[in-house]
């Protein structure tokens, strides 16, 4: 067996794509640290990283939130963008959708591969609230390359609009409505009627 073939995944990604030490970022940052990073969070760093490798390599320089977008939309199904996005630049899309990497894989590498624990810490409310806000500004980049990619196709008008991403919380004793950032940040429903606060 060669060892291109015995080589993970991400060892093989990583050489294809010259992101030097890229393997051992995510050993680095992966533990029960609080600056750490989840498993997810460093898939979605290694994909990052890869897209933008690829892109850089087309003569494709994009802002960083927007190849984070690329990199989100290629991992969950390459044909939802086509060439025409990025001026018909030589980007082979699929291909690069079939090197981005699954949570599982970086789980398994760290795990299988270089012999890594991880003790989970028991997340406190904020952060547990700002991963909720980074959700929410999450959804709101993928909406906006998304209609950046129609209008670019010609499928939709020009301007693009200003997409915000409103997420509420209706309490089931009272109906009353809330942002749902300001229910969790109240530990519950914040009207001073409602009966969950007598």
């Amino acid at each position: 067996m060669s060892s291109q073939t015995s080589q993970h995944k991400i060892e093989r990604v990583a050489q294809k794509y010259n992101l030097d030490g890229i393997e051992n970022e995510l050993v680095d940052n992966w533990g029960s640290k609080q600056s750490d990073k989840s498993i997810r969070e460093l898939a979605a760093y290694f994909n990052l990283q890869v897209t933008d490798a690829a892109l850089r390599e087309a003569g494709v320089i994009l802002d960083r939130d927007v190849v984070k977008s690329v990199a989100e939309q290629l991992a969950d199904d390459p044909s939802s963008i086509t060439a025409s996005a990025f001026m018909n630049r030589d980007v082979d899309l699929r291909a690069v959708g079939d090197d981005l990497v699954t949570y599982q894989s970086v789980h398994n590498y760290l795990c299988d591969i270089r012999n890594e624990e991880y003790t989970e810490e028991v997340r406190n409310t904020a952060q547990i609230i700002n991963d909720v806000r980074k959700l929410r500004g999450r959804v709101e980049v993928v909406d906006s390359q998304t209609v950046s990619t129609l209008i670019a196709r010609d499928d939709v008008d020009s301007p693009a609009p200003n997409i915000n991403i409103d997420v509420t919380a209706m309490c089931p004793a009272c109906n009353t409505t809330t942002d749902l950032l300001r229910y969790l940040k109240n530990g519950g429903c914040p009207s001073p009627e409602c009966k969950s606060n007598a």
